[in-house]
């Protein structure tokens, strides 16, 4: 007979009543959850995405595999950071100003400053915190004309402003010094926010409209501060405002320290009596001081209207409750704005329109003269027609790469789960059959018990042997041979033959 490099195994029953309906069972249950790994981690795959919500994005995109007790990461939606540095520019969730990082500092538990970066990431994080810690008002005069003139001489005029916000990042809670990217409009053109819809950012509406208009009343008061003689007139100076954060009434003057100066054409420097707001109610006969009321009540609005954007609810603002509002429409403390003032006449045509009027809600840009109304009568005009003063919480604007888990087609997904499973089950098979193996006993697992256990006689099987009389016996004997074929109906033991010869 052929004796074949390959072999097989001889195979027989478990004498247990129980292997049966266990290996049954066992295989159907077993199947039903190497079923359900196998579609979480074999079904689905992670597909890119860009978003600008990825902490929205990685809720949305919970599947039931990535809760207890599968929780596999493999699937898991993942997103990469923004990686916010020194020097990048961006917008708000708000859509106002746009800013640009100044500095990140590290901060610890007393919120001093522990450690700067050069950069941090950032993965859609509310900013927190955020004020207008200081403002410049740049005055630069555009002539030569040494007598009292118009606005427009002051045209050059600009602002700078820094805020200051919080935010919790993986590199734990930092603070970022941002610039406002704002120069001041002396127009009615509102185009250094990006949305200001009267109806869903009212409080941004009456705070561009009221910005412009302050902008204008501090351009037109300082035209009026020449005193210097015919041939000397002022030609530059610098107004600032640093916030007081032991302050939180946004209409006490001492909200803000002041530090002023101002630089004549002969060379001429004066700032000593500019360095407290007291005194814009102390000195009155300074001439300055049309100038620094006009631009305390222009970094009120400003401050306000930062923390409308940065999302500061808690913070001092005059544009998010309508008897504040009222008042930064209209400030009853500031001589300028008082009935018969300087910038409250009787005449608001012309160019007074710039510092005594605003458009009305969804006026053309630029507005015309019919669409102007006088300060003093806008609220009542308008509140009916604008939407609530609100203050929403704010995040930076940017897209965000994610992976989020897809399922694959039902034919790959049909095929990849059938081919694990069968993975699984024959693993689970090898295992059940050798800890069933291990519970036999020696006895069982012999492959001829009945020739190891004594004498057995060989008898005539369908007639080989004669007539089915007992051949012999004796007390040795070897196992059935492997060899022989599959339709051999002979059980054979080899015989020691003794003295006695069974075959004559």
């Amino acid at each position: 007979m052929h004796s074949s490099w390959f072999s097989y195994n001889v195979t027989r029953p478990y004498p247990f009543r129980w292997f049966t309906p266990v290996a049954v069972v066992g295989t159907v249950v077993l199947t039903v959850l190497f079923t359900i790994i196998n579609l979480a981690s074999s079904g689905f795959y992670l597909k890119p995405i860009f978003t600008d919500d990825p902490n929205g994005t990685s809720t949305q995109y919970v599947k039931w595999f990535m809760k207890p007790p599968l929780n596999w990461e493999n699937v898991r939606v993942k997103c990469q950071p923004k990686m916010l540095s020194v020097g990048d520019r961006f917008f708000t969730t708000n859509l106002g100003f746009q800013y640009s990082v100044k500095g990140i500092n590290l901060l610890n538990d007393d919120s001093e400053v522990q450690k700067t970066y050069p950069s941090i990431p950032y993965i859609n994080n509310t900013l927190e915190d955020c004020y207008l810690s200081r403002i410049d008002i740049n005055l630069r005069k555009s002539d030569a004309r040494a007598s009292s003139s118009w606005w427009l001489s002051w045209i050059t005029t600009f602002t700078e402003a820094t805020v200051s916000c919080n935010v919790m990042t993986s590199e734990g809670r930092v603070n970022l010094t941002l610039g406002v990217e704002y120069k001041g409009q002396s127009d009615h053109l509102y185009d250094y926010v990006i949305e200001d819809d009267y109806k869903t950012r009212a409080s941004t509406w009456w705070g561009t409209r009221l910005l412009n208009v302050y902008f204008t009343g501090i351009l037109t008061t300082m035209s009026q501060s020449q005193d210097l003689g015919d041939d000397v007139y002022w030609m530059t100076g610098g107004i600032t405002f640093i916030t007081n954060p032991d302050v939180n009434d946004i209409r006490d003057t001492k909200l803000f320290n002041l530090a002023g100066w101002f630089l004549s054409s002969n060379g001429l420097i004066q700032s000593e009596p500019l360095n407290d707001t007291a005194m814009i109610k102390n000195g009155k006969e300074n001439q300055f001081v049309p100038v620094i009321w006009e631009s305390l009540h222009y970094t009120r609005i400003l401050y306000s209207l930062i923390a409308v954007d940065l999302g500061n609810q808690p913070a001092p603002n005059l544009l998010l409750d309508k008897d504040d509002l009222q008042y930064a429409i209209l400030p009853p403390d500031d001589p300028n704005r008082q009935k018969g003032g300087f910038l409250n006449g009787s005449d608001f045509t012309g160019q007074t329109t710039r510092y005594a009027k605003i458009p009305a809600p969804g006026s053309p840009i630029p507005p015309k003269d019919k669409n102007l109304v006088v300060l003093n009568e806008t609220y009542d005009r308008f509140a009916s027609e604008i939407g609530p003063l609100e203050c929403m919480n704010a995040t930076i604007v940017s897209q965000y790469l994610c992976s989020v888990p897809q399922s694959k087609s039902p034919g790959i997904m049909l095929l990849a789960i059938l081919l694990a499973d069968l993975v699984f089950l024959q693993a689970a098979w090898t295992v059940f059959n050798w800890i069933a193996g291990s519970m036999l006993s020696d006895t069982q697992t012999r492959n001829c018990q009945g020739c190891s256990t004594g004498p057995v006689q060989l008898v005539e099987r369908e007639g080989l042997l004669g007539d089915g009389k007992p051949v012999g016996e004796s007390t040795s004997y070897i196992r059935a041979s492997n060899d022989e074929g599959v339709d051999s109906k002979l059980l054979a033991c080899e015989v020691r033959r003794g003295d006695e010869d069974f075959g004559s």
